[in-house]
């Protein structure tokens, strides 16, 4: 066993098979790796320059090279002496140049490799040092530059670790510490950062680099830092691990308990928040308990992994017993326990160690001495010298003053590979301590079995890699039972399988991969760059036990890869059934029938009824639910299968899980068919109903449009007039869509709008575009009135839209198609039906409503015409609502007063109620605005200066809200601006001065535009009558009152 055994299986890097790797979000999604992002820097530069100070002063430039270099390299060719008839070495020059300025690139993009990174593993810390420097990076939460929420890490901390003079940081590690709240049981409460040092120092900080404790455990450099977390033994024979933190010395390994760790980090961070509030009290921590063990017949040590407590086997125990004592060596009852330690350097290149449980007592540190020796240093600089009355010159001894130091315990290398050319560089252990991974210089990546010590599986081609795990969990509810071999965790057959993949990093050429261990193939790769890190923790949360962490389950990261040239953190997302051979997983004969499906819908020629039934049978071939529904969702978002096809191959779908056992069947997979289908039955319905012609050729009268929106003949066409100006002025291009002509709208674009759940359909968050297609969709052909507004109402409610869903989706496409309703008369008879159908629904207007108080239904339809631009469409919506209001409060007057006396002595009345005061309120305040619209799109004079052309802006469209919102100077600015614009003299302006004082007033009256007040009389609007519509502006003035702006506008005619 001490000889050099090697199970190995070479495969070249280059040369290796492997799956097509796809992004994550397609159909194929999430049956293949992805690499996905979940963060980013928000100022990493700044970092850099920070830890990297030679970088500083070309940092900025050259990292902005590093995008930018190709493109200025092609543009600036003339100056590069391109074809230049100089001397040769004249032409050196500048090549020269290039070298340095492509090495200050290399060196800019390449910093992050020259420092210690270490990431918390539920990523609520990262830290990055450098010498005697850090950062301490924390995620927020921020909006992008599209509008989206994303996690971001900014700078937290930043700031010298050094105490010691000349030391530097060398490890670093983020330990998650649990809560010990009852509410917060198994969650992280807050990150202790353990730092070693090169001076033999490994010092405790929190997150705001606030300094915990200091322990100096031996005086030779700190070479690694790992931990090891509590997991619930997957299997009841194997032996249940213990946390710790081991660290690393050249010629020593020290373990410190994890529960020991774990309270002195909690006495010490309540130490320093108590010292800081009230700065009397000093809690006396309880010590660290901890092994030291000094590693001998080993030449150098460069990593190492702590694997736990082992039992041998009782064959293993009497093999090693016979080893060592010869064969008549003496056997106990019960096999010994031990701890396993495995390092990797040189002679041997991977050493195994054992130390027998109870061989060595636990060392008690001293750490009182050194919490104390930092109070009034670094851990109080917060708190403002509460402990000032100490001297400096003991300040001074109890620094310089050591702890003592405790000898090691030796430990001999039990046995190792021993290839004396070949130097071990790192070691990274499994998730399940069976097998590590081993890098050399030699450019090899070795794979280890932790139980016998072999060496089972080589890469070649990884010269500087960086290695990682990755442990994934089948999730057999996915599977179908009737398939199922293996059942979920806590059934009495057994767990759930686990999958192991070893993630490798080479920085030199720029690619991860994704290697199915012990035996399979490559399972993914990606082009990342070559200035990237992979940071793999391999530990959770410390403080959790056999109870506390099987209850909230947090979200941990297991790698991540550091990419500081996009600024990005990712992970590895890997499906289990990667990790199993063609043969035996189901989920890869899935994979292959959906990239059948996927080359059968991509096909330049469609032959409708075969690809109908070709689809149909892979389909129900497909076995995983999770699978048949990603392969339902690519049909369904297919725009050449008509919608027939797609009706036909969902429902044979449903009706074929409707026959299955009852406990066979998936009920999420059920339940998203039946919400497919009836889309799909709904976008029929309504285009059958678009599709139908019921155009009519009547035109409403004046006289009846007047009656419907209850207007006598002088405001009626008063609002006619009004209108008609608008109408001139309102020059804006508009673009009309095929769709909104004909009323269609693609089924899947029908399918992404919608998401129906249970017997409710919701709309989900689109943009304003997106809104005015879908309620198109629905009511464009309804309020041109060339289909019925009835049925259309009755089917989309009986679909399980809410009224004030369509309400909404209503009032949507009346705003944004202004021009066309103002061209057509019918469309106010369209609307009016429509809105009446839908406040006489139970669920919009309660008939218990009382008329004191605001209707939600109504006050809906009036923010909607307060925020709109359209004030022509507003204005017209506005009356309609006020007409639909008086007449359904009429008749609930009526059936209230029903029962009175028909010969009573009663007086005629009218019904009043809170929403009527409201509409007109907000009536004249559109009809202002419109007023207010009209004259700012006008051009009053024919010759305009040339300067005022260019120099001012177009105007802006107005709404009641932005009236409101711009107070009281904001109407003046507005008229301001107009009048600049139109280049009106001042002997003009006085001109209307002067006729506004005369006694007899030109017979043309004007425009108040003003927030009046309930004792302001209301002023009174005249137009001209000149059917040119031709504007010419006498007087625009300003007058400021206590509480409202009023502007006066005289028009001739």
């Amino acid at each position: 066993r001490l000889g050099f055994r090697v199970e190995l299986a070479v495969r070249s890097g280059s040369r290796a098979g492997g799956c097509q790797v796809r992004e994550a979000g397609g159909p194929l999604g999430a049956m293949a790796c992805a690499l996905v992002p979940f963060c980013s820097f928000q100022d990493l530069e700044s970092a850099r320059d920070f830890l990297c100070s030679h970088l500083r002063q070309g940092g900025a430039s050259a990292g902005a090279g590093v995008k930018e270099s190709s493109g200025d390299k092609a543009a600036n060719w003339e100056d590069d002496s391109w074809g230049a008839w100089g001397e040769g070495g004249e032409m050196q020059e500048p090549e020269e140049e290039e070298e340095d300025e492509s090495a200050s690139k290399i060196q800019a993009s390449s910093w992050l490799q020259d420092c210690v990174v270490s990431l918390s593993p539920t990523n609520d810390l990262m830290v990055i040092a450098r010498e005697q420097k850090a950062v301490f990076f924390v995620p927020k939460w921020k909006q992008s530059e599209k509008g989206k929420e994303e996690m971001q890490y900014a700078v937290g901390w930043s700031g010298s670790l050094n105490v010691e003079e000349g030391e530097c940081v060398s490890s670093a590690l983020c330990i998650p510490l649990a809560s010990q709240k009852r509410s917060s049981t198994g969650r992280p409460d807050w990150t202790c950062i353990v730092v070693g040092f090169t001076s033999g120092y490994v010092r405790f900080y929190t997150e705001n680099g606030v300094l915990l404790l200091a322990q100096l455990l031996n005086e030779d450099p700190v070479l690694q830092l790992k931990c090891r977390t509590y997991e619930i033994p997957r299997h009841p024979g194997v032996t249940e691990q213990n946390e710790e933190m081991s660290i690393l010395y050249p010629s020593a390994v020290v373990t410190i308990d994890g529960f020991s760790l774990f309270q002195s980090l909690r006495a010490c961070r309540n130490q320093v928040a108590r010292a800081a509030a009230s700065g009397n009290e000093n809690v006396q921590p309880p010590p660290l308990a901890y092994k030291k063990w000094g590693l001998q017949d080993v030449d150098t040590i460069v990593d190492h992994v702590s694997i736990g407590i082992m039992t041998l086997s009782p064959f293993d125990q009497m093999k090693t017993a016979s080893n060592i004592g010869g064969f008549n060596a003496a056997i106990k009852n019960s096999p010994p326990a031990m701890s396993q330690y495995i390092t990797v350097g040189s002679n041997p290149f991977t050493g195994f160690f054992y130390a027998l449980e109870g061989s060595s007592q636990p060392l008690l540190s001293h750490v009182a001495l050194a919490v104390a020796s930092k109070l009034t240093s670094a851990l109080f600089n917060a708190a403002s010298g509460w402990l000032g009355w100490k001297h400096k010159q003991e300040e001074e001894s109890v620094q310089k003053q050591k702890p003592k130091v405790e000898p090691a315990t030796p430990l001999a290398v039990r046995f190792g590979i021993p290839d004396s050319r070949r130097h071990g560089e790192r070691i990274c252990l499994s998730p399940c301590n069976t097998l590590a991974a081993v890098t050399d210089d030699f450019g090899r990546v070795l794979l280890l079995d932790v139980a016998r010590g072999l060496a089972i599986r080589m890469w070649k081609g990884y010269r500087d890699a960086q290695i990682g795990w990755i442990q994934t969990v089948e999730d057999l509810h996915e599977r179908e039972a009737e398939k199922m071999d293996f059942s979920p965790v806590g059934s009495s057959q057994g767990p759930s399988r686990v999958a192991q993949f070893l993630v490798i990093y080479a920085p030199r050429r720029g690619i991860l991969e994704v290697w199915s261990t012990q035996q399979g193939p490559r399972v993914g790769a990606f082009n990342v760059g070559k200035y990237c890190r992979l940071l793999y923790p391999g530990y959770k949360i410390m403080g959790l036990n056999n109870v506390t962490s099987q209850g909230w389950q947090p979200q941990t990261y297991q790698i991540c890869l550091v990419d500081p040239v996009s600024r990005t953190v990712k992970t590895v997302h890997v499906p289990f059934h990667l990790a199993l051979s063609d043969k035996k997983s189901e989920r890869a004969k899935d994979m292959h029938l959906v990239k059948k499906l996927a080359v059968m819908l991509k096909a330049k020629t469609l032959n409708l009824d075969m690809v109908e039934a070709g689809v149909k049978e892979l389909i129900l071939d497909i076995k995983y639910p999770a699978t048949k529904k990603q392969a339902l969702e690519s049909i369904l978002a297919n725009e050449r299968l008509p919608l027939s096809s797609l009706t036909t191959i969902t429902q044979t779908l449903m009706d074929t899980l409707r026959n299955q056992e009852g406990e066979c069947v998936d009920e999420g997979l059920l339940q998203f068919c039946a919400n497919k289908l009836k889309l799909l039955q709904l976008h029929e319905s309504v285009s059958k109903i678009n599709h139908l012609d019921m155009q009519s050729d009547l035109v409403p009268s004046d006289n009846d449009l007047a009656k419907l929106l209850r207007l006598d003949e002088r405001e009626f066409a008063r609002l006619q007039m009004l209108l008609e100006n608008y109408k001139l002025q309102d020059t804006r291009l508009s673009v009309h869509f095929a769709e909104d002509k004909d009323g269609t709208l693609p089924v899947k674009t029908f399918l992404e709008h919608l998401e129906c759940e249970k017997d409710t359909i919701e709309v989900k968050k689109l943009e304003e575009s997106e809104y005015v297609a879908l309620g198109s969709f629905f009511f464009w052909k309804c309020l041109r009135g060339e289909s019925s507004t009835e049925e259309m109402c009755d089917i989309l409610v009986s679909a399980g839209f809410s009224p004030q869903r369509l309400l909404s989706l209503l009032l949507s496409v009346w705003l944004s198609k202004e021009k066309d309703i103002l061209h057509r008369t019918q469309s106010v008879c369209c609307l009016h039906a429509a809105l009446s159908l839908l406040s006489k629904m139970t669920v919009a207007v309660d008939e218990l409503w009382d008329s004191q108080s605001v209707s939600p239904w109504w006050q809906q339809m009036r923010t909607a015409c307060v925020q709109s631009e359209n004030n022509g469409a507003a204005l017209l919506s506005a009356y309609i609502g006020h007409s639909v209001t008086a007449q359904i409060t009429d008749s609930i007057a009526e059936k209230k007063f029903s029962q009175i006396t028909v010969g009573a002595d009663t007086d005629p009345w009218e019904a009043l109620s809170l929403d009527t005061e409201y509409w007109k309120l907000l009536l004249k305040q559109l009809e202002d605005c419109l007023i207010l619209q009209t004259l700012l799109h006008s051009k009053v004079g024919k010759k305009r200066s040339q300067a005022s052309s260019v120099q001012t802006e177009p105007p802006g469209r107005l709404s009641v809200k932005k009236l409101l919102e711009g107070g009281k100077g904001g109407i003046a600015d507005s008229v301001a601006k107009w009048v600049f614009k139109q280049d009106l003299s001042p002997p003009f302006l006085r001109l209307g001065w002067k006729k506004e004082e005369s006694e007899e007033p030109p017979e043309t009256g004007g425009i108040i535009v003003a927030e009046v007040e309930e004792d302001q009389t209301e002023l009174e609007t005249i137009l001209g009558k000149d059917k040119k519509h031709t504007f010419e502006c006498q007087v625009i003035w300003g007058v400021n009152q206590s509480s409202s702006l009023v502007f006066l506008l005289t028009v001739k005619e």
